[in-house]
């Protein structure tokens, strides 16, 4: 909530208020495009480079065909666990455990607050709202400003991301009032989901006890409000090129695992 009005706008896209103004939106999306096959390209040759040094490895007696298959097993097992861990079956909190009103935050417009006592590492709920693709993201925000769409991205952003648009109201959860405070301010934390089942999804959790009262914030991170910066002062356009590089380099700045 800036400019009088929520704002939860993180990962791939906390970039795209700079690029509104730099880029025709088809070029954005091009470039963006291009430049994620270029780091596919790379992390596949990283791995088939990895794969063929333990076969030669194996090949040639300098490494063990048994210690091999334990440590591939022992990596899926950790990789499942992850994955696991961050999979959320617990039903989120009553909507009426929460009220929206004026933020205590200047300038912050409206804000969400706790009506009831909260407890730490409390599952909150979920950030809830329209699952778009790429394409129809960029077909309902051809600037790529979607102020109130949450991205998550797949490892090493390698696939296409999962967009959340909690811009209607109607359509979506409480989540898209919180405010953003700076990490160790807040009093929410967030978690992603980026592989299996529940893919795509963010979770907030009760960083500490949360007292009636309270607001309810987050940290959006420092490259949604670099993008805010970019976007109220008067830059010069820079490449396209550059600006997909730009935008794709925010994701890991709020990976949430």
């Amino acid at each position: 909530p800036v400019w009088g009005s929520p704002v939860v706008c993180m990962n791939v896209l906390t970039a795209a208020a700079s690029l509104a103004c730099a880029s025709p939106p088809n070029q954005i999306r091009e470039e963006l495009l291009r430049y994620r096959r270029v780091r596919t390209t790379g992390v596949g040759l990283g791995a088939g480079l990895v794969t063929t040094s333990f076969a030669l490895g194996i090949a040639d007696g300098a490494i063990s065909p048994v210690a091999a298959a334990a440590a591939a097993g022992v990596g899926l097992t950790a990789a499942a666990a992850v994955t696991w861990s961050h999979n959320e079956a617990r039903p989120p909190l009553s909507d009426s455990r929460f009220v929206v009103q004026d933020s205590l935050i200047p300038f912050a417009g409206q804000g969400l607050f706790a009506a009831s006592p909260v407890r730490e590492g409390e599952y909150l709920f979920e950030y809830a709202g329209e699952r778009l693709s790429e394409e129809e993201y960029f077909e309902r925000y051809r600037s790529g400003e979607g102020r109130y769409v949450a991205v998550v991205d797949t490892l090493a952003l390698l696939g296409e991301p999962i967009y959340t648009d909690a811009a209607d109201p109607a359509r979506s959860g409480i989540a898209r009032w919180m405010n953003s405070l700076p990490e160790g301010e807040c009093n929410v934390r967030k978690r992603k989901q980026r592989f299996g089942g529940q893919r795509g999804r963010m979770f907030f959790y009760a960083a500490r006890p949360i007292e009636p009262g309270e607001e309810l914030t987050f940290d959006y991170g420092a490259a949604y409000w670099d993008a805010v910066s970019a976007q109220a002062a008067e830059v010069e356009p820079e490449e396209p090129a550059a600006d997909a590089r730009r935008l794709e380099g925010t994701t890991s700045a709020n990976s949430g695992q």
